[in-house]
């Protein structure tokens, strides 16, 4: 391993919008029982054809933070038996067209899933599966898809819908999602069915010889109470690697810092520098983790208030807020409604409006807690909107569609997430449950969302296209001396669409004022202006470089860390150091993975930008004006 010497920090603008020790006795009363505190129910949003069955679950989290499987003791039903029926079994059989919420219920407490049930869905004729793998390593997983093919030629993605099956668990198991998980050398059969429709494909599950592993990240610096997920990759003898999912026992050298649970799942107490270590069998790895003191003082939820109709869904995120001016997005926290039968959310943050009133979400970690206030009202969806309408993109692409419904009442919600996604040809483009396309072929294809008796349809195009012009963002970039920018570039195809370019050959006009490497990553030497330039396929783009000093109010600057090491060479650590910020009032500075060294300016005045990494720590200043 390197030996890491010394860290620049670089400051690049962006334009942007705005244990304690516990004695035993044995004439101590026993711990009282662990109480349940919240319901999940999974999946959370499903879409049926009528006739069709699908099988909910319901998992609790206990007070001692335990979680149980609760699917045969809860009880079951349906706010429209006449829309869907659910037994007590958390089987539910679509009846007609319509929507319903069902819930699951233990003693108080309760939450729900939304099942729309589609007259676009009557007409299955097969389902084909994907990827068409043969073999799956053992300890190691591989999600499949479930698509549907229907009498009047269309495509849809069924992989929530259908009910998937194991013929050997001993070999391998399969989850209510599709997740495949290999459990021990063996053939198995993974079956997916749908109203009488059924599609299978055999996996032999083998037990390769494992040469090394390795584990990720590695040496991430974060702050106190943030918990951070570590994964094990085998590296096999053909050369192979695979993510590791079981088989792997995790260690902490120091447990006052971090602690690492079975799966992978570190969480940090206080600060010091840890190594985590992962062994399989006679093979280990370890990287370190370094915990600054930094102290979570508040959670900012997001969006912090919110109006939803009944059935539909609406995802949160919490950002958390240290002490020392960073910002960090906080993955594994515990989300709570205050009224669960009017709203219920899930451990990962996405909540579904059960029955109208008023509920308050709270995100906690700690003692530390945020929420928002969220208004579910009975009004129904009377239309939806797609976008974009009428699109192309060329082949072996992937393009983002979204939905907006409208309620009787005139207001609007984002339905990305809840519609019935379709496409009329899925051999030239599919579309997941997300409403995300694949291209894989020249040709016209129409793009459907469905909720309930309420459709809409826009038409793609599919073609081999000519780029034929590059924008280059930002167009008026500003930075400091010494300091770096960070630029992109967009291609703008012959039939209208666009795309990030991957390859693309970067220039400055003076590269005495600023120079930029083939990143996008452009460095201000002195002051002056500068033309930078991103060219691919013989087509160039432009933007303005503006070396001088000093960030407005209400703007955001971008910062990179960049590590100098034993052996001569450098690198970016940009995502794996803590970034601080020494005045939080003129400006905060965020640490998620996305968005690591962003600065936030919100008052005018100068604060220090801290960056470090394993206890290796650089600084500069900040003006903002």
């Amino acid at each position: 391993m390197r030996k890491f010497n010394w860290i620049s920090a670089l400051l690049f603008s962006v334009a942007l919008a705005s244990c304690s020790n516990v004695s035993s006795n044995k004439n101590q009363s026993p711990a009282p029982a662990a109480t349940l505190s919240t319901l999940q129910v999974t999946p959370a949003s499903v879409s049926l054809a009528t006739h069709a069955s699908q099988q909910f679950h319901a998992t609790g989290l206990f007070s001692d933070g335990s979680t149980q499987d609760l699917t045969s003791s809860v009880t079951w039903f349906s706010s429209d038996s006449g829309v869907a029926t659910i037994n007590t079994g958390g089987m539910a059989t679509a009846v007609t067209t319509g929507v319903t919420n069902v819930t699951a219920k233990s003693g108080t407490t309760q939450a729900s899933a939304t099942l729309a049930v589609n007259n676009a869905s009557v007409g299955l004729t097969s389902i084909t599966l994907s990827p068409l793998v043969s073999t799956l390593a053992v300890h190691t997983t591989q999600q499949l898809t479930a698509t549907g093919a229907y009498a009047d030629g269309s495509s849809r993605d069924l992989t929530s819908n259908v009910t998937w099956s194991s013929s050997s668990a001993a070999a391998a198991t399969v989850d209510v999602n599709g997740l495949v998980t290999g459990v021990a050398a063996g053939t198995t059969s993974i079956t997916a069915a749908l109203n009488g429709i059924t599609q299978s494909m055999t996996l032999t599950i083998t037990a390769p010889t494992i040469t090394s592993i390795s584990i990720t990240p590695e040496g991430f610096t974060v702050p106190i109470g943030i918990s951070q997920q570590f994964v094990a990759s085998a590296v096999y003898s053909d050369g192979s690697s695979q993510d590791l999912v079981s088989g792997v026992t995790w260690t902490s050298s120091l447990l006052s810092a971090a602690t690492i649970d079975a799966n992978g799942s570190a969480t940090t107490l206080a600060a010091g520098t840890t190594t985590i270590t992962a062994t399989v069998g006679s093979l280990t790895d370890s990287t370190t983790l370094t915990v600054v003191p930094a102290h979570l003082t508040s959670i900012s939820v997001l969006p912090a208030t919110a109006t939803m109709a009944v059935g539909t869904l609406q995802p949160f995120t919490a950002t958390g807020i240290f002490d020392d001016g960073s910002t960090q997005l906080l993955p594994s926290i515990q989300w709570s409604s205050s009224a669960s039968n009017v709203l219920s959310i899930a451990s990962t943050g996405l909540a579904t409006a059960v029955s109208t009133g008023t509920s308050t979400v709270t995100a906690a970690s700690g003692g530390i807690s945020g929420s928002a206030t969220v208004t579910v009202t009975s009004a129904t969806l009377v239309s939806l909107a797609i976008a974009p309408l009428n699109s192309s993109m060329p082949i072996g692409a992937t393009r983002q569609f979204t939905a907006t419904g409208t309620f009787n009442d005139s207001t609007t919600e984002d339905m990305t997430l809840s519609v019935l996604w379709g496409s009329s040809n899925g051999s030239i483009a599919s579309i997941d449950d997300k409403g995300l396309v694949s291209s894989s072929a020249t040709g016209q294809v129409t793009i459907s969302a469905n909720w309930g008796s309420i459709n809409q349809s826009t038409l793609l195009t599919v073609s081999t296209v000519k780029l034929i012009s590059i924008t280059v963002s930002p167009a008026n970039g500003r930075v400091a001396p010494h300091t770096s920018a960070l630029f992109t570039a967009v291609g703008n195809f012959s039939d209208g669409s666009t795309a990030n370019l991957k390859t693309v050959s970067w220039k400055s006009s003076k590269p005495q004022f600023a120079s930029i490497r083939s990143s996008g990553l452009a460095h201000g030497k002195k002051a002056g202006t500068v033309t930078i330039s991103a060219t691919s396929f013989g087509v160039t783009g432009t933007a303005t470089l503006v070396i001088g000093t000093g960030v407005s109010s209400g703007s955001t600057q971008q910062f990179a860390a960049i590590g100098s090491f034993s052996d001569g060479t450098t690198q970016d650590i940009t995502y794996n150091s803590h970034w601080s910020s020494s005045a939080a009032t003129i400006a905060t500075i965020a640490n998620n993975p996305s968005v690591a060294g962003l600065a936030t300016t919100t008052s005018p005045g100068t604060t220090t930008i801290g960056v470090n990494s394993k206890g290796t720590t650089n600084s500069t200043s900040l003006l903002v004006q």
